[in-house]
C-alpha cells in the first residue's frame, strides 16, 4: 500500500474509533439521566434509536463515518441546546415560585403584625385614653371659675377626643381579627359602610348570600377580606367610577366561593390586567387569591363602551383550606 494511502488509512480509522467513542458516551450519558427520570434524555434516546433504525439499510463505514455521525452530533448538539434553555426556564419557574413564598411570608408575618399592633392599641391605648378623658371630666367643676384653666381643659378634652377617634380609625383599617368578633359577613359589610362614610363617590353597594359567619378557614377569611378591601379602595382611588358593586356568593354543593368587585370608572390598561407594570396592590391581590387556590381574573366591565368601559375583578376560592 502506498504512503497516502496508508496515511488516509490511518486517518479513516482514527475518526472513526474517535467518533464511536464520542458516540458511546453519548449514549451513556443519555441512559443515564434517562434511568434517573430526565425526560428529555428519554426523548433523546428514542430519537437516536430512530434515525439508526432508517440508516440501516445504508449502514457501512464509510458513509458513517461522513453522514450518521455527523447527523447524530447535530442531534447531540440541538438535545444540548434544549437542555440549557429548559434548565434555564427551570431556573426562572424556581426563582418565581421562591419569590412568590417570600411574598406569602411576607404577608403572613405583615398580617401578624397588624393583629399584634391592633390587639396593643384595642387593649393597652384605648383604656389609657378613656381613663385620661374621665380624669379631664372629674377636672371640669375645679376649674369652673378659671376661664383661662376651662378653657385649656376644653382644648385638652377635644384634643383627647380626636386622638381616640384616630386611633379607633386606625384599628378599623388595621385590625383582621374584626373577622373573629363580629364574623366575615359583617366584617364585609363594616368594611363597605366604612368606605361609604369617608367618601361621598362612587357609591358602593353589596351583595351577597353568605350567613353572618360562613363556615371557612380563617386564613382564607382574611385573605378574601384583604383582597376586597385593596380592590374597593383602588377603584375609589383610580377608577373615577360613579358606582362600585360588591356581591359574593356561596355555592354550597361546591362549597366555593365567587367574588366580583365591579364599577363603572375609566378601566384598566391592559399591561396592569396582564401583570406587566402592575401595582404592588394588584401583585399583592393576584398572590393572595393564588394562595386561596384561584386566580385572580381582570376584565372591562363594559367593554362596548369606549370612554368608561369599568373593571371587573372577580375570583373564586373553596371553603376548605387548600
Amino acid at each position: 500500500m502506498p504512503p497516502g494511502d496508508w496515511s488516509k488509512a490511518i486517518q479513516v480509522e482514527v475518526i472513526f474509533y474517535t467518533s464511536c467513542a464520542f458516540l458511546l458516551t453519548v449514549f451513556l450519558v443519555s441512559m443515564v439521566l434517562a434511568l434517573r427520570g430526565n425526560q428529555a434524555a428519554k426523548y433523546f434516546l428514542w430519537v437516536w434509536a430512530a434515525l439508526m433504525i432508517l440508516a440501516l439499510p445504508l449502514m457501512n463505514r464509510a458513509n458513517m463515518i461522513s453522514h450518521i455521525a455527523a447527523g447524530l452530533m447535530l442531534v447531540f448538539f440541538l438535545y444540548v441546546l434544549y437542555i440549557t434553555v429548559r434548565y434555564g426556564m427551570e431556573r426562572v419557574d424556581v426563582s418565581h415560585e421562591e419569590t412568590r413564598r417570600v411574598l406569602a411570608e411576607s404577608n403572613r408575618r405583615i398580617d401578624e403584625e397588624r393583629r399584634t399592633l391592633a390587639r396593643r392599641l384595642h387593649d393597652e391605648v384605648n383604656p389609657q385614653l378613656l381613663l385620661t378623658r374621665n380624669v379631664l371630666k372629674q377636672l371640669e367643676p375645679l376649674v369652673a371659675g378659671n376661664g383661662r384653666a376651662a378653657e385649656l381643659l376644653g382644648n385638652a378634652s377635644g384634643m383627647l377626643n380626636d386622638a381616640y377617634a384616630e386611633m379607633r380609625d386606625i384599628i378599623k383599617n388595621t385590625r383582621i381579627e374584626v373577622i373573629d368578633s363580629i364574623g366575615f359577613t359583617a366584617a364585609l359589610e363594616s368594611l363597605v359602610a366604612h368606605y361609604t362614610n369617608i367618601s361621598e363617590k362612587p357609591a358602593i353597594t353589596l351583595e351577597h348570600d353568605l350567613p353572618k359567619r360562613p363556615a371557612m378557614p380563617e386564613a382564607s377569611a382574611i385573605s378574601a377580606y384583604k383582597i376586597i378591601r385593596e380592590a374597593i379602595f383602588n377603584a375609589i382611588k383610580h377608577s373615577k367610577a360613579a358606582q362600585v358593586r360588591v356581591s359574593i356568593h356561596h355555592n354550597k354543593a361546591l362549597d366555593t366561593y365567587k367574588v366580583e368587585i365591579t364599577d363603572d370608572g375609566v378601566g384598566m390598561k391592559a399591561t396592569a390586567r396582564n401583570g406587566e407594570h402592575a401595582g404592588i396592590g394588584l401583585i399583592d391581590m393576584r398572590e393572595r387569591v393564588r394562595v386561596l387556590g384561584g386566580a385572580l381574573k381582570i376584565q372591562a366591565a363594559d367593554p362596548a363602551n369606549q370612554k368608561r368601559p369599568g373593571t371587573k375583578l372577580s375570583f373564586s376560592f373553596s371553603g376548605q383550606l387548600s
